[in-house]
């Protein structure tokens, strides 16, 4: 019960990011170093539940994957990484962080 109340609080904790990146069309405050950090942490999360067979661990990890990944590719459209053709994201040119 307690991990399944842990992963609902951490991965609701991307929720006002990814909604308001989405609102605002602006991600140049948001760390790329970061989030690729945290993506691999979250991969590693997800293999340590699957090796536990641990559903909260798998299913929390895999929707904070989800989350965060869709923050770094409005990023990585932000810095011309990852190919953005509506042109709806970081339409300020902003720079690698």
């Amino acid at each position: 019960m307690l991990g399944l109340v842990a992963g609902c609080v951490s991965t609701y904790a991307f929720v006002p990011q990814v909604r308001k990146i989405w609102r605002e069309r602006d991600c140049i405050a948001i760390s790329l170093r970061m989030y690729v950090l945290r993506l691999v942490g979250f991969v590693l999360w997800l293999g340590y539940g699957a090796a536990l067979g641990s559903v909260p661990l798998i299913l929390f990890n895999v929707l904070n994957l989800v989350l965060g990944g869709t923050i770094l590719v409005f990023k990585l459209q932000a810095i011309g990484v990852c190919p953005d053709p509506r042109g709806r994201f970081c339409q300020q040119g902003a720079g690698p962080a």
